[in-house]
């Protein structure tokens, strides 16, 4: 019995006629899916039997035909009998017979979960009002104008087989999101086998209760452009299973009830050792987003990005960042002799003093991860701006300093992840404004190791009595 992710209705005597607003119920089906709760009115109790189900897994084989409305001329009607895999998105395909358009429609997943985008297969023009998911609909416009000339093929790492599954697609030109989608496959639920879509470079953090890992070999980055021959190998794999099921891919799960472990491949820091262990600080690091701590710079940073000129400027602002951040380990040796520090990030233009350890790349390779990890597992405070792929490093770091740039004020929850249940969430990860000084960060630096004790033995005291 699957009791873990659909809203299921299974016909016990006959086939249910009855009209739905957004599925066709094809009477050929003895199990079908639907994506409402607010339709189960709509059909006699007597003829069906409802399972009360937590999550929204999407039916795909059998696909259930679904009905739609024409975002052009209103009809009611529409159906979609197939999908489409795009890559960071799986797409319904849409036919309407009164206005002959013909559109794809996401399905509720990752980022679209909550509003679909619909396009215009003609034309690959978006239909219809996207506001606040701008950035998405310019990317899904984008991956959809590539060539088939030169197919990109999956592999596929089988290690248990199953005829049910349950396909989570975390594929996305952003490495957080990949990982955000990724912790849905710590969760298993029997009868079913998870097998995860994810690119090369992040295969390695897939947890060990996969049963498959079907892996796309593209560069994180380069994802957003589009998967040319992506669709048609999912099309044929899948047709090897007698069912299987869509992952809604959620992005904004409760990462206190995440096991990081089974996907970092390591504990993270031990707090009881927080003052036994050498000081060890980390800055991490990218090279398109940067700490410039001046109203100056962060005015000619989203200028140069607004006109595309911002290559002509980056020199200016990787001289600026690193000018910081030599400034603040400068002020931590003084306040912290023997201090061990490190940058580390996806970039490495320039040098850094001997005395700060260089761990930057190029590129994220699986087989190099895990020597960064064991690093951020060692580190008792990560130190960067948001979106320099903190997700990891503060999943394992003992603490977090986080500089925000206002424009990402409304992803403030996106970029970090402490594990505490207590107020060590607030003491070890601390979010400063995108101004903040060297002097600042080591304020907060200093602040954190000389109250740690107190605050750990208050804390403890406190569950003592519990």
């Amino acid at each position: 019995m699957l009791n873990y992710a659909v809203n299921l209705l299974i016909v016990e005597e006959k086939a249910v006629e009855c009209q739905l607003p957004n599925f066709f119920i094809n009477p050929d089906f003895k199990a079908f899916r639907v994506f409402r709760l607010d339709i189960f009115a709509l059909v006699k109790k007597s003829d069906i039997r409802v399972l009360n189900i937590s999550m929204r897994l999407l039916s795909l084989k059998p696909y259930p035909i679904q009905k739609t409305l024409c975002p052009q001329c209103g009809e009611k009607t529409v159906f979609s009998s197939e999908v489409f895999f795009q890559g960071i998105h799986v797409l319904k395909d849409c036919h309407c017979q009164n206005c002959d358009l013909d559109f794809w429609e996401t399905l509720p997943t990752g980022h679209t979960i909550d509003k679909p985008l619909v396009v215009n297969k003609a034309n690959t023009e978006l239909i219809g009002i996207v506001e606040g998911n701008e950035w998405l609909a310019q990317a899904l416009i984008r991956s959809l104008d590539f060539s088939e000339s030169e197919s990109i093929y999956i592999q596929r790492d089988i290690r248990r087989s199953s005829k049910k599954i349950i396909l989570l697609n975390c594929l996305d030109d952003c490495f957080g999101h990949v990982f955000n989608k990724l912790w849905n496959a710590c969760f298993v639920e029997d009868g079913y086998e998870i097998v995860v879509l994810i690119p090369s470079q992040c295969a390695w953090m897939v947890p060990d209760e996969v049963a498959e890992i079907w892996t796309v070999p593209i560069e994180v980055s380069e994802i957003g452009k589009g998967i040319p021959g992506l669709h048609q190998q999912l099309k044929g794999l899948l047709e090897q299973y007698e069912e299987v099921f869509l992952h809604p891919a959620f992005v904004h799960l409760d990462h206190l009830k995440i096991p990081f472990d089974k996907i970092l491949k390591t504990s993270r820091f031990p707090l009881p050792e927080f003052l036994v262990r050498k000081p060890k600080i980390g800055f991490v690091l990218r090279e398109d987003r940067f700490w410039l701590n001046s109203s100056f710079f962060e005015f000619l940073f989203l200028v140069s990005k607004k006109f595309k000129v911002f290559e002509l400027f980056r020199p200016i602002f990787l001289w600026r960042q690193k000018q910081l951040v030599v400034t603040c380990a400068k002020l931590l040796e003084k306040s912290f002799p023997g201090i061990e520090l490190y940058v580390s990030g996806l970039g490495n233009s320039g040098t850094y003093p001997k005395r700060i350890e260089d761990l930057r790349v190029d590129q994220i390779l699986s087989e190099k991860e895990q020597e960064r990890i064991s690093v951020y597992a060692e580190t008792h405070l990560i130190i960067g701006v948001h979106g320099s792929h903190l997700l990891v490093p503060t999943g394992l770091a003992a603490g977090y300093i986080n500089i925000n740039p206002r424009y990402k004020t409304a992803h403030w929850v996106e970029d970090t992840i402490l594990p505490y249940r207590d107020r060590m969430q607030q003491f070890l990860g601390r979010k400063l404004d995108q101004k903040s000084s060297p002097s600042l960060i080591v304020h907060h630096i200093k602040s954190v190791f000389e109250n740690f004790e107190y605050v750990w033995r208050r804390l403890n005291e406190a569950h003592s009595e519990k």
